[in-house]
Protein backbone atom coordinates (compact mmCIF):
# COMPACT_ATOMS: atom_id res chain seq x y z
CA UNK A 1 0.00 0.00 0.00
CA UNK A 2 2.70 2.57 0.59
CA UNK A 3 4.57 2.43 -2.54
CA UNK A 4 0.84 2.98 -4.37
CA UNK A 5 0.42 6.00 -2.35
CA UNK A 6 3.86 7.31 -3.07
CA UNK A 7 3.23 6.99 -6.64
CA UNK A 8 -0.19 9.21 -6.09
CA UNK A 9 1.50 11.71 -4.29
CA UNK A 10 4.24 12.16 -7.14
CA UNK A 11 2.13 11.73 -9.60
CA UNK A 12 -0.70 14.36 -7.90
CA UNK A 13 1.49 17.21 -6.98
CA UNK A 14 3.26 17.16 -10.54
CA UNK A 15 0.20 17.31 -12.13
CA UNK A 16 -1.22 20.14 -9.95
CA UNK A 17 1.72 22.37 -10.40
CA UNK A 18 2.27 21.81 -14.23
CA UNK A 19 -1.72 21.83 -15.11
CA UNK A 20 -3.44 24.09 -12.05
CA UNK A 21 -5.54 21.62 -11.02
CA UNK A 22 -5.26 20.75 -7.63
CA UNK A 23 -4.41 16.99 -8.54
CA UNK A 24 -7.40 15.32 -8.09
CA UNK A 25 -8.02 14.59 -11.77
CA UNK A 26 -5.57 11.82 -11.14
CA UNK A 27 -5.38 11.40 -7.64
CA UNK A 28 -9.83 9.97 -7.66
CA UNK A 29 -8.75 7.45 -9.98
CA UNK A 30 -5.59 6.22 -8.94
CA UNK A 31 -7.21 5.92 -5.49
CA UNK A 32 -10.18 3.71 -6.80
CA UNK A 33 -7.52 1.64 -9.13
CA UNK A 34 -4.48 1.19 -7.04
CA UNK A 35 -5.84 1.26 -3.47
CA UNK A 36 -10.04 -0.51 -4.13
CA UNK A 37 -11.18 3.18 -3.19
CA UNK A 38 -14.94 3.53 -3.50
CA UNK A 39 -16.03 7.27 -4.96
CA UNK A 40 -17.16 8.92 -2.60
CA UNK A 41 -14.20 7.83 -0.59
CA UNK A 42 -11.46 8.75 -3.47
CA UNK A 43 -12.89 11.67 -4.05
CA UNK A 44 -13.17 13.23 0.01
CA UNK A 45 -9.32 11.56 0.80
CA UNK A 46 -8.28 13.40 -2.72
CA UNK A 47 -9.77 16.61 -1.67
CA UNK A 48 -7.96 16.17 1.82
CA UNK A 49 -4.44 15.69 0.04
CA UNK A 50 -5.55 18.73 -2.28
CA UNK A 51 -4.92 21.04 0.54
CA UNK A 52 -0.99 20.65 0.99
CA UNK A 53 -0.43 19.96 -3.22
CA UNK A 54 -2.51 23.20 -4.03
CA UNK A 55 -0.15 25.69 -1.16
CA UNK A 56 3.20 24.32 -2.04
CA UNK A 57 1.88 24.37 -6.15
CA UNK A 58 0.87 27.98 -5.44
CA UNK A 59 3.48 29.24 -3.48
CA UNK A 60 6.27 27.63 -6.00
CA UNK A 61 4.40 29.75 -9.03
CA UNK A 62 3.79 32.96 -6.56
CA UNK A 63 7.93 32.42 -6.75
CA UNK A 64 7.83 32.78 -10.41
CA UNK A 65 5.72 35.73 -10.69
CA UNK A 66 3.00 33.58 -12.41
CA UNK A 67 -0.26 34.12 -10.01
CA UNK A 68 -2.50 36.49 -10.15
CA UNK A 69 -3.30 36.92 -6.51
CA UNK A 70 -6.23 39.27 -6.37
CA UNK A 71 -8.80 37.24 -8.64
CA UNK A 72 -7.00 34.19 -7.07
CA UNK A 73 -8.91 35.48 -4.00
CA UNK A 74 -11.70 36.26 -5.81
CA UNK A 75 -12.47 33.18 -7.29
CA UNK A 76 -11.81 30.91 -3.75
CA UNK A 77 -13.98 32.69 -1.77
CA UNK A 78 -17.15 32.19 -3.08
CA UNK A 79 -16.11 28.88 -4.39
CA UNK A 80 -16.46 27.65 -0.63
CA UNK A 81 -20.15 28.36 -1.17
CA UNK A 82 -20.15 26.03 -3.88
CA UNK A 83 -18.60 23.07 -2.40
CA UNK A 84 -20.83 22.90 0.36
CA UNK A 85 -23.27 22.59 -2.06
CA UNK A 86 -21.53 19.86 -3.95
CA UNK A 87 -20.69 18.14 -0.60
CA UNK A 88 -24.41 17.65 0.20
CA UNK A 89 -25.38 16.70 -3.37
CA UNK A 90 -22.91 14.08 -3.58
CA UNK A 91 -24.43 12.39 -0.60
CA UNK A 92 -27.35 11.77 -3.04
CA UNK A 93 -25.65 10.39 -5.59
CA UNK A 94 -24.59 6.59 -6.29
CA UNK A 95 -20.86 6.09 -6.50
CA UNK A 96 -20.76 4.64 -9.97
CA UNK A 97 -22.85 7.79 -11.27
CA UNK A 98 -20.46 10.09 -9.68
CA UNK A 99 -17.36 8.10 -11.63
CA UNK A 100 -19.64 8.63 -14.86
CA UNK A 101 -20.47 12.42 -14.41
CA UNK A 102 -16.93 12.78 -13.34
CA UNK A 103 -15.94 11.54 -16.61
CA UNK A 104 -18.20 13.15 -18.66
CA UNK A 105 -16.92 16.50 -17.60
CA UNK A 106 -13.59 15.78 -18.15
CA UNK A 107 -14.02 15.20 -21.37
CA UNK A 108 -16.46 18.30 -22.65
CA UNK A 109 -13.39 20.61 -20.40
CA UNK A 110 -11.07 18.78 -23.06
CA UNK A 111 -13.00 19.20 -26.13
CA UNK A 112 -13.30 23.10 -25.26
CA UNK A 113 -9.61 22.99 -24.88
CA UNK A 114 -8.88 21.26 -28.09
CA UNK A 115 -10.63 24.45 -29.89
CA UNK A 116 -8.34 26.77 -28.49
CA UNK A 117 -8.79 30.00 -27.04
CA UNK A 118 -11.43 32.56 -28.14
CA UNK A 119 -9.77 34.93 -30.76
CA UNK A 120 -11.48 38.07 -29.38
CA UNK A 121 -12.09 37.42 -25.22
CA UNK A 122 -14.67 40.09 -24.21
CA UNK A 123 -13.44 42.78 -22.31
CA UNK A 124 -15.73 42.74 -19.07
CA UNK A 125 -15.99 46.34 -16.83
CA UNK A 126 -15.19 45.83 -13.45
CA UNK A 127 -18.07 45.12 -11.83
CA UNK A 128 -19.10 42.26 -14.68
CA UNK A 129 -15.95 40.81 -13.95
CA UNK A 130 -16.17 40.50 -10.44
CA UNK A 131 -19.70 39.39 -10.74
CA UNK A 132 -18.60 36.66 -13.24
CA UNK A 133 -15.59 35.56 -11.12
CA UNK A 134 -17.66 34.77 -8.28
CA UNK A 135 -20.31 32.52 -9.98
CA UNK A 136 -17.26 30.84 -11.67
CA UNK A 137 -16.15 29.99 -8.16
CA UNK A 138 -19.08 28.85 -7.20
CA UNK A 139 -19.46 26.98 -9.87
CA UNK A 140 -16.29 25.29 -9.49
CA UNK A 141 -16.68 24.40 -5.84
CA UNK A 142 -20.14 22.58 -6.88
CA UNK A 143 -17.45 20.62 -8.89
CA UNK A 144 -14.89 20.02 -6.29
CA UNK A 145 -17.28 18.98 -3.77
CA UNK A 146 -18.82 16.27 -5.72
CA UNK A 147 -15.62 15.41 -7.27
CA UNK A 148 -12.92 15.73 -4.83
CA UNK A 149 -11.06 17.93 -7.20
CA UNK A 150 -10.10 21.48 -6.33
CA UNK A 151 -11.78 23.17 -9.37
CA UNK A 152 -9.03 23.89 -10.83
CA UNK A 153 -10.99 21.79 -14.32
CA UNK A 154 -13.02 24.58 -14.34
CA UNK A 155 -10.91 27.41 -13.25
CA UNK A 156 -8.13 27.01 -15.99
CA UNK A 157 -10.39 26.89 -19.38
CA UNK A 158 -12.44 29.73 -18.21
CA UNK A 159 -10.14 31.72 -16.92
CA UNK A 160 -8.20 31.45 -20.16
CA UNK A 161 -11.18 31.26 -22.25
CA UNK A 162 -13.44 34.06 -20.67
CA UNK A 163 -10.92 36.22 -19.13
CA UNK A 164 -8.33 35.80 -21.20
CA UNK A 165 -5.58 35.15 -19.25
CA UNK A 166 -2.18 33.39 -20.18
CA UNK A 167 -2.63 29.59 -19.93
CA UNK A 168 0.81 29.57 -17.01
CA UNK A 169 -1.18 32.19 -15.40
CA UNK A 170 -4.26 30.79 -15.14
CA UNK A 171 -2.83 27.79 -14.37
CA UNK A 172 -1.22 29.50 -10.91
CA UNK A 173 -3.83 31.65 -10.34
CA UNK A 174 -5.89 28.50 -9.92
CA UNK A 175 -4.18 26.74 -7.08
CA UNK A 176 -4.66 29.40 -5.33
CA UNK A 177 -8.34 29.45 -5.62
CA UNK A 178 -8.43 25.52 -4.97
CA UNK A 179 -6.86 26.30 -1.80
CA UNK A 180 -9.80 27.48 0.80
CA UNK A 181 -12.47 25.06 -1.71
CA UNK A 182 -10.04 22.24 -0.63
CA UNK A 183 -10.21 23.28 3.21
CA UNK A 184 -13.86 23.74 3.24
CA UNK A 185 -14.95 20.69 1.59
CA UNK A 186 -12.48 18.69 3.46
CA UNK A 187 -13.46 19.44 6.66
CA UNK A 188 -17.38 18.51 5.91
CA UNK A 189 -16.49 15.25 3.93
CA UNK A 190 -14.31 14.95 7.48
CA UNK A 191 -17.65 15.33 9.41
CA UNK A 192 -19.13 12.91 7.18
CA UNK A 193 -16.35 10.31 7.73
CA UNK A 194 -15.48 10.23 4.15
CA UNK A 195 -11.52 11.22 4.37
CA UNK A 196 -9.24 8.63 5.18
CA UNK A 197 -6.43 11.07 6.86
CA UNK A 198 -3.57 8.90 7.28
CA UNK A 199 -3.54 8.34 3.35
CA UNK A 200 -4.42 12.07 2.65
CA UNK A 201 -1.49 13.35 5.03
CA UNK A 202 0.96 11.05 3.06
CA UNK A 203 -0.15 11.27 0.08
CA UNK A 204 0.02 15.31 0.43
CA UNK A 205 3.63 15.70 2.03
CA UNK A 206 4.92 12.99 -1.03
CA UNK A 207 3.15 15.65 -3.38
CA UNK A 208 5.37 18.67 -1.96
CA UNK A 209 8.49 17.27 -3.70
CA UNK A 210 6.85 17.01 -7.19
CA UNK A 211 5.00 20.37 -7.01
CA UNK A 212 7.56 22.43 -6.89
CA UNK A 213 9.17 20.30 -9.63
CA UNK A 214 6.10 20.84 -11.98
CA UNK A 215 5.76 24.67 -11.17
CA UNK A 216 9.60 24.32 -12.89
CA UNK A 217 8.55 22.77 -15.78
CA UNK A 218 4.86 24.84 -16.54
CA UNK A 219 7.00 27.62 -16.14
CA UNK A 220 9.51 27.13 -18.78
CA UNK A 221 7.07 25.17 -21.23
CA UNK A 222 5.51 26.76 -24.27
CA UNK A 223 1.55 27.57 -23.90
CA UNK A 224 0.71 24.82 -26.67
CA UNK A 225 2.30 22.27 -24.79
CA UNK A 226 0.33 23.31 -21.72
CA UNK A 227 -2.91 23.15 -23.12
CA UNK A 228 -2.38 19.91 -25.39
CA UNK A 229 -1.31 18.25 -22.29
CA UNK A 230 -4.11 19.42 -20.18
CA UNK A 231 -6.64 18.69 -22.60
CA UNK A 232 -4.52 15.08 -22.75
CA UNK A 233 -4.91 14.59 -19.42
CA UNK A 234 -8.60 15.09 -19.20
CA UNK A 235 -9.17 12.46 -21.73
CA UNK A 236 -7.18 9.75 -20.48
CA UNK A 237 -8.37 9.74 -16.66
CA UNK A 238 -12.09 10.14 -18.28
CA UNK A 239 -11.60 7.32 -20.19
CA UNK A 240 -9.87 5.50 -16.77
CA UNK A 241 -12.11 6.56 -14.69
CA UNK A 242 -15.40 4.83 -16.97
CA UNK A 243 -13.43 1.70 -17.46
CA UNK A 244 -13.31 1.65 -13.77
CA UNK A 245 -17.16 2.40 -13.40
CA UNK A 246 -17.78 -0.74 -15.83
CA UNK A 247 -15.85 -3.01 -13.92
Amino acid sequence: MLPALIVVGLVAGLTASVFGVGGGIVMVPLLIGLLDYDAKRATATSLAAIIFTAVVGAAAHGALGNVDWDRGLLIGIPAMLGVTIGVAIKDRISSRALTLAFAGLMVLVAVRIGLGPSADPVDFSLPAEVLLVTALGITAGIVAGLFGVGGGIVFVPTLVVVLGMEQLSAEATSLLAIIPVAVLGSWQNTARGAVMWNHALLIGAVSVVSAVAGALIADAAPVSALQTGFAALLLATAAQLVWQARR
